[in-house]
């Protein structure tokens, strides 16, 4: 008999989500101290070009994880990535430079950031208290759990299903 997540988890409440983006491309507007070879200095800015990856969590704060189903539907998740930077990682991968010739530049402060975080997840995690149940994004577009496949609507369906 195949796993059914309803049959399951009945009776069981889901009380998180979370989802992980894999590489978010990171734009900071950055100053720092420039060093010229004459040994002079000023001030300048650059932008530091970062990839990250890391999860998102949905609590179930409003009892139906309503911001969740929007942004799966969306795949706009750029509005949660300050509040989840913590849970981010990643490498440089490189630096625009506002000067052409110089010897150094050294960073001072980060003034902003923009993320571009309209992407697919690469998995969904469904809480129940300890339980996990986790969606893997195959090359289809269809997450996969236990080798069966779940669109996103399918996903939406199943939190929906949980917070009757």
């Amino acid at each position: 008999m195949p796993f059914n997540i309803k049959e399951n988890f009945k009776g069981k409440k889901l009380t998180k989500i979370s989802v992980h983006l894999h590489k978010i491309s990171e734009r900071e507007d950055a100053i720092g101290t420039y060093t010229f070879e004459d040994g002079t200095t000023k001030e300048g800015g650059a932008y530091l070009n970062n990839v990250l990856s890391g999860t998102i969590d949905f609590p179930n704060e409003d009892g139906n994880f309503k911001d969740f189903t929007e942004r799966l539907k969306d795949n706009e998740w750029t509005q949660y990535i300050r509040q989840f930077i913590d849970n981010f990682s990643g490498e440089g991968k490189s630096i625009d430079y506002e000067e052409d010739e110089f010897e150094n530049w050294e960073h001072i402060d980060t003034s902003d950031c923009e993320y571009d975080a309209n992407k697919e997840p690469t998995d969904i995690y469904l809480y129940f208290g300890d339980e996990e149940i986790q969606f893997n994004l195959n090359n289809e577009n269809l997450y996969e759990f236990k080798d069966l496949k779940y669109s996103k609507e399918d996903i939406i369906e199943l939190v929906k299903h949980f917070n009757k």
